[in-house]
């Protein structure tokens, strides 16, 4: 089960790409312009299930 992490820092340099998470949500396992290249790029990186998240500019808007 995830923690409640602050996920602007690890996402920050990826804004604007879809982000592939370890299961624990601590380090990117892998990162694209689209969700398919993050989940390929994870998978190389030995990563058979991540979260797969849209890293956005502004989480002014999202739910808590």
């Amino acid at each position: 089960m995830l923690k409640n992490h602050n996920f602007t820092k690890i996402l920050k340099p990826f804004i604007n790409q879809w982000v592939a998470l370890s299961p624990d949500g601590r380090k990117v396992v892998g990162n694209g312009k689209t969700a398919k290249i993050a989940i390929a790029k994870a998978k190389k990186n030995g990563e058979v299930k991540p979260l797969l998240t849209l890293a956005a500019d502004n989480y002014a808007y999202s739910v808590s």
